[in-house]
Parts: C-alpha cells; sequence; structure tokens
C-alpha cells in the first residue's frame, strides 16, 4: 500500500510540474543573455520610476491583477519577503488589468502594503509576455532575467526564487 502511495504522489508531482513547466514556457527566457524590457511607469504617489533605477540590487517584479484571489493571497507574502529582504532585493508589484488607478492605490492603501507599486498597461505586459496572475520575474543587478514563476508562492518560495543570483 505505501508503495502504491508513494507512485501516486510521484505520479501527481510529475503532473504538477509539467503542467508549471508548460505554464512558464511562454515567460521570458532565463537562459542568462535575456535583458528585461525596460519600463517607465508611475506609481501609485505618481513617481516616475524605470528598470534602470532598480539596477541597484536584484529586483523581484511581482506582475498582478486587482480581481485576482490568488493575487491577494500571495501579497502578505510578498509584503513579507519586502521586510525581510529589502537590504539584499528591490521588491516591486506591477498592477495590470485594472479600471482606474485608484482602486490600486485604495487597495494598496487598506491592506498596508509598503513595497512600491507601479500602474502598468497593456503594453508592459506584452512585453513580460504575461499570461496569468501572478508572475515573477528576477531581475539581476544587469537588467538580465534569471527567474520566472506563475502562481501562489510563500515567502520561502520568492526567496529560493530570488538565490538563485
Amino acid at each position: 500500500m505505501l508503495k502504491n502511495l508513494t507512485t501516486q504522489a510521484l505520479f501527481f508531482i510529475g503532473i504538477f510540474m509539467a503542467i508549471t513547466w508548460f505554464q512558464e514556457s511562454s515567460l521570458l527566457s532565463t537562459s542568462g543573455d535575456t535583458k528585461a524590457p525596460d519600463f517607465e511607469l508611475l506609481d501609485i504617489q505618481g513617481n516616475k520610476i524605470n528598470l534602470a533605477s532598480l539596477s541597484d540590487k536584484p529586483t523581484l517584479l511581482f506582475f498582478w491583477a486587482p480581481w485576482c484571489s490568488v493575487c491577494k493571497f500571495t501579497m502578505p507574502n510578498l509584503q513579507d519577503f519586502h521586510e525581510d529582504n529589502a537590504e539584499q532585493f528591490n521588491v516591486v508589484s506591477v498592477a495590470l488589468s485594472f479600471q482606474h488607478s485608484d482602486e490600486i492605490v485604495n487597495f494598496m492603501h487598506e491592506n498596508e502594503y509598503q513595497f512600491p507599486t507601479l500602474l502598468g498597461n497593456d503594453a508592459l505586459a506584452q512585453d513580460y509576455k504575461i499570461q496569468g496572475y501572478p508572475t515573477y520575474y528576477v531581475i539581476d543587478t544587469k537588467g538580465v532575467v534569471v527567474s520566472k514563476s506563475m502562481g501562489y508562492s510563500t515567502e520561502i518560495g520568492m526567496l529560493l526564487r530570488s538565490t538563485i543570483l
């Protein structure tokens, strides 16, 4: 019986990993030579932020939508990651697929999230090949994409994705 359970568990893990690989295969490459697309966006305070201004340390870009329930479950973990790793990493969320910037500003203030949040657009979503939410990219100090992921993540998961640098 234990052998049967082990076989079933390995089968489901294999299926999960195959689905994850398939979902992430359409994202930007992490082969080491893919530069992250540059951008200049407004943050929720109205300041212009570009990718080059984040090159002082590796950056975790978190793409999300306000209607995405998985994003909402993940954001407290993102806040914890930001608080615990602010000296080593920039943590920047990029809101997409919203009706008006006020819904993003209000959401961030209501939840007291402290990480910078940028107001993204359809062109940026295309540049970063966003197919679902949330999507994460880790960008090194040279602007190269070194890690990518989609879906829910714990703080430990974010740290593991980010420490491959």
